[in-house]
């Protein structure tokens, strides 16, 4: 993802007036003043500066949509089945928190006001399904520009109950939803995050598929996904590595969990990012798998500090289709080390349910005396589809460890035809 700029662009809808409602009761004031009987008419004189002065372009890869923001706000693509979602962090003080989400959604029908209404119920959850507990403090209410404002609160486990502002708004056939954060957010912030939001185009030229408008679930793991067992280390071809254990700490499932790995130097500036999708398709309460971030052109030489951000959604697509570790049985596994100084992993899996498994594979974690990660590796077995009962041959190599490697772990994982 980078920053580009929009000189020379169309712009493709009206600006969207957006208003920040700030929990526990503060309000966003513009133009109030007395005014006496012989008092003029307000005159709005513009600013030296615009609002969004000294912001970047931030531009989705796919062309749909586009926004300004802080140079130092990080964007971060996120899975998403139906549509697009992508999170904006924002660097405040030593602290990163996630000020706005958004999601773009191609519905296929003309978002007329039936429609449009319909889609807005359809993405708020009520209580007893939101992956994360949401309660509504102020229901929808129209804005001039023909969007729709919800205030609200998500409970996470960890970070708290979460103020935010959601504005929702149709575009053709394209519905919109910017999730604006406003917790804890001082006069700066506001009016920062005001501005970001009023700067938000959608391109209905661009060519989006199909999806439906689902409930706005989890978007980001942060406070319910813990790390553990991390290690950094370079391999021989100069690659930079990261290797741990994720692990779900909160009692929902998550599937298509993805990993982004940022190197920072003394200041705090981001160096390189890398991203990767964790190997296991549904993470389930209480869980644990391996992941490695490869930074391919090695660890910069000012770098100081690393951080590792993960982002999913609750299971739902993938769950339906997960054939998990527990239909799965191993046996005749035996770890040697080959010729040419590979870890070679070897073995009989066999499906021990009663349902057809396809795309079967063997998620390795090796781990070094002290429990520390010092290589993962995924591989398939060769066999298109695993009848009940049926067992065949696997071996995992590997190539490359961070340290010497004194135990390991196996997860098998399938899928439901």
């Amino acid at each position: 993802m980078s920053f580009v700029s929009l000189v020379g662009r169309p712009v493709y809808n009206q600006n969207m007036h957006k208003q920040l409602w700030l929990w526990l009761g503060m309000l966003w004031l513009a133009g109030c003043g007395a005014l006496g009987g012989d008092a003029q008419p307000l005159v709005v004189v513009a600013t030296p500066d615009a609002p969004d002065a000294g912001f970047q372009t931030y531009e989705h890869p796919s062309d749909v949509f586009s926004i300004r923001v802080p140079p130092s706000w990080i964007p971060d693509q996120l899975p998403d089945d139906n549509g697009l979602r992508v999170q904006f962090t924002a660097i405040e003080g030593a602290e990163r928190v996630v000020r706005l989400t958004i999601y773009v959604v191609n519905t296929g029908q003309p978002l007329q006001a039936e429609a449009f209404a319909s889609a807005v119920r359809a993405y708020q959850p009520p209580p007893d399904l939101a992956a994360i507990p949401w309660r509504l403090v102020e229901s929808e209410t129209a804005m001039p520009d023909g969007s729709v404002r919800v205030v609200g609160v998500r409970g996470y486990p960890t970070l708290g109950p979460r103020a935010l502002n959601i504005f929702l708004q149709p575009n053709g056939s394209y519905f919109s939803a910017l999730e604006v954060d406003v917790t804890g957010a001082d006069e700066a912030t506001l009016q920062t995050l005001r501005a970001v939001a009023n700067t938000f185009r959608v391109n209905t030229a661009a060519p989006l598929r199909q999806g439906a408008v689902f409930p706005a679930g989890v978007t980001s793991a942060t406070g319910v996904i813990g790390f553990q067992n991390y290690l950094h280390w370079q391999d021989s071809n100069g690659g930079f590595n990261l290797t741990g254990q994720v692990v779900n700490q909160s009692e929902e499932a998550f599937e298509a969990m993805r990993l982004t790995g940022f190197l920072l130097d003394e200041a705090g500036n981001i160096l390189a990012e890398r991203s990767g999708i964790l190997s296991l398709d549904v993470l389930r309460a209480g869980e644990v798998a391996p992941f490695r971030l490869r930074f391919d052109t090695g660890r910069p030489t000012t770098a100081v500090r690393y951080e590792i951000h993960a982002a999913a959604r609750a299971a739902d697509f993938d769950r339906n289709r997960f054939y998990g570790d527990e239909n799965f049985i191993i046996g005749e596994e035996e770890a040697r080390i080959s010729e040419d100084g590979f870890l070679i992993i070897s073995g009989l899996v066999q499906n021990n349910n009663t349902q057809l498994a396809t795309n079967v594979k063997i998620i390795a974690t090796i781990l070094d005396a002290q429990g520390q990660v010092v290589a993962a590796e995924t591989t398939f077995v060769n066999q298109e589809t695993l009848r009940p009962g049926e067992a065949v041959p696997f071996e995992v190599t590997v190539s490359e460890l961070g340290g010497p490697g004194f135990s390991y772990d196996l997860l098998v994982q399938g899928s439901l035809p």
